[in-house]
Order: C-alpha cells, then structure tokens, then sequence
C-alpha cells in the first residue's frame, strides 16, 4: 500500500428530511485515517479506496464501517482493508 491510501475508515451517520417529499432519510457519510496521521472529513469513500481498481477491498472496508456505525452518530474507526474496528 502507497501513502495515498488510507488506513482507516470510520462512518458517519445522520437523519434527514427530505425537503419535498417530508420523509426522514439516514444519510451516511466516510471520514479516512491516514498513515501519516492526518485526517479527512467528509471523503468520496470510491475515489479514496479506488472502488474501481480493488473492488473486494473496498467492498469489506465500507461493509465494516457500515456494521460498526450506530443508528446516529459516529461509528468506530475500522482497518482498510479487512474492515475489522480497532
């Protein structure tokens, strides 16, 4: 793995309404750990795992964050690529 590549995801989540239709939707969104320490907020989880390259990796990292992100609020952080929390 480059530098460029995270190494933990963590997941996000918020209800909303939808303006329209007045509906409550559960919106999701990735924040990336990277190796050196910084951290981003508010990341395109595809361009930043490459979803189109290592899809399987992608898959299992945005499938753990998924499983360890609670109803609302921020979840636990997770490894890229197996997805485990740490």
């Amino acid at each position: 793995m480059t530098s460029e590549m995270p190494t933990a995801i963590r997941a996000t989540a918020t209800w909303k309404t939808h303006r329209w239709l007045r509906s409550r939707y559960r919106s999701i969104h990735y924040d990336a750990r990277f190796a050196d320490g910084r951290e981003e907020y508010g990341v395109d989880l595809n361009a930043v795992l490459r979803g189109a390259r290592f899809p399987a990796d992608y898959r299992s990292a945005r499938d753990g964050a998924g499983r360890a992100c609670p109803e609302e609020g921020a979840g636990a952080w997770v490894d890229y690529p197996f997805g485990r929390p740490l």
